[in-house]
């Protein structure tokens, strides 16, 4: 018995074999799987609306607000102008705002 190369010895079973199909496979599965998260992710950041992310909700350039919040929002709005506490450019344009017109 000598030291040199046996037939049937440990890691013999593997030589030249590679990863095999299954190895193959799971290798194709997790890349389209990487990729399918990455373009939900892009797809819903381009779709989400921006206001939101910058401002929070009820900020920046929205869609308008519902009729009654419009009218509790109105009334705010016309008791600020009463007291002077906004000019009438101001008023007008935040009301036409208001009004979604």
């Amino acid at each position: 018995m000598g030291f040199g190369y046996r037939h049937g010895g440990y890691m013999d079973g593997f030589a030249g074999q590679g990863p095999g199909a299954l190895g193959i496979v799971m290798f194709i599965v997790f890349w389209a799987a990487v990729a399918v998260v990455i373009l939900l992710l892009v797809q819903h950041f381009r779709h989400s609306p921006r206001h939101l992310h910058e401002y929070g909700p009820g900020h920046g350039p929205g869609p308008v607000a519902a009729p009654s919040e419009a009218r509790a929002a109105i009334g705010i709005l016309q008791e600020r102008f009463a007291k002077g506490e906004v000019s009438e450019e101001e008023y007008t344009r935040r009301l036409t705002l208001l009004k979604g017109s």
